[in-house]
């Protein structure tokens, strides 16, 4: 797979609309998170009862398909996190990815409260059940599965595991608690297979870190809220903007 740039708007939950994603000159736009089922919308509500952003929709896999087509016309690859209380939730947007030639990003990250008691998100590393819905979505369309660094596990042997299920990248938030970014995870995992690498990416020396660590492309999602600019801003270094293939 070629990618244009090295540069990924990571998904953020009740912004990363088809609308806000096509505004950005990444190499891949990830929509979402998107909430795959009754379940998980309910969590969202009860998120956004405390202030929280979230996409709610009545018909989540219908919605999500509208969200794809409406991306028509970018220029870049397509992602799409989805959280589901359930392997069939994510199935079925990994058959829709599927027909708009899009990548299914397992969301593996969040660590809200209410996706937690339903088993989603962060819960998914410490369950057997996320290397099945790897194993079954990958039959469908290329798999990327966004973790969260700083916790409690052997990341290498996840990594290991999930790449041998079938994932095409993993999405790497390499926190470290108290802030700033865990560079020797990227540097790990990158000699493993695929690695987005995400966290404390503010500029074009930090973005480069990250590639510079062995990461095939570099994510951002915030930055891009307080500077609509932002990845205009990182193109200007060469090795950002230059293509590359991710096999």
């Amino acid at each position: 797979m070629i990618f244009r740039n090295r540069l990924v708007l990571s998904a953020m939950a009740g912004i990363n609309n088809s609308e806000f994603a096509k505004k950005h000159n990444v190499a891949l736009a990830i929509l979402g998170g998107f909430n795959a089922d009754e379940k998980t919308n309910l969590a969202a509500l009860k998120a956004m009862r405390r202030g929280r952003s979230e996409f709610v929709f009545k018909n989540p896999v219908k919605r999500i398909e509208n969200e794809l087509r409406n991306m028509e016309g970018f220029e870049g690859k397509i992602g799409v996190n989805v959280r589901a209380s359930d392997l069939k939730g994510y199935l079925d947007v990994a058959k829709v990815a599927r027909d708009y030639d899009a990548i299914l990003e397992i969301n593996a990250h969040c660590r809200q409260k209410e996706f937690l008691e339903i088993g989603c998100g962060q819960a998914l590393l410490f369950s057997k059940n996320l290397i099945k819905i790897v194993e079954k979505a990958s039959k469908f369309t290329d798999v990327s599965v966004k973790i969260r660094g700083g916790l409690s596990l052997d990341y290498e042997s996840l990594a290991k595991n999930l790449f041998n299920a079938g994932a095409f990248i993993l999405h790497v938030d390499a926190m470290i608690p108290g802030g700033k970014a865990d560079y020797n995870l990227i540097k790990s995992l990158s000699k493993l297979g695929n690695v987005i690498g995400n966290n404390s990416v503010v500029d074009i020396d930090s973005a480069r870190k990250m590639i510079d660590s062995g990461a095939k492309l570099v994510s951002a999602a915030r930055a891009v809220l307080k500077d609509e600019r932002f990845f205009d801003k990182l193109l200007k270094d060469d090795v950002l903007a230059s293509k590359v293939e991710v096999i």
